[in-house]
């Protein structure tokens, strides 16, 4: 058996969006939500440092989401923060989800 390869130019863009999105490559994608997910990415290389635990990774990933999706305000209105734990908890203790978010936290934290 011979195998080929083939040579792509990677987009992070493009490879988060089923994890994030929950979308699969091949749907066709608005610019808003293009610009969301941009929002998101660039929210995590800012926020996401390696010396983070997971708990605090995932908080921090949870915050950007809700804050690239819906606005920062949301994140800091009175009343967001228990929101934000109990989204937290939930992908904390699903394997798959965290599986997920320490691929997002690999991809993102910097020192």
């Amino acid at each position: 058996m011979k195998l080929q390869t083939r040579k792509t130019q990677w987009s992070p863009t493009k490879e988060f969006l089923p994890l994030i999105f929950g979308k699969a490559l091949e749907e066709e994608l608005e610019e808003k939500e293009i610009k969301k997910l941009e929002l998101f990415e660039k929210g995590l290389a800012n926020e996401l440092h390696k010396e983070d635990s997971l708990s605090q990774a995932v908080t921090k990933i949870v915050k950007m989401a809700i804050a690239a999706e819906y606005g920062p305000s949301l994140v800091a209105a009175p009343g967001s923060q228990r929101m934000i734990e109990t989204i937290s908890r939930a992908i904390l203790s699903d394997a798959q989800l965290r599986k997920q978010a320490i691929m997002i936290v690999d991809r993102f934290a910097h020192e």
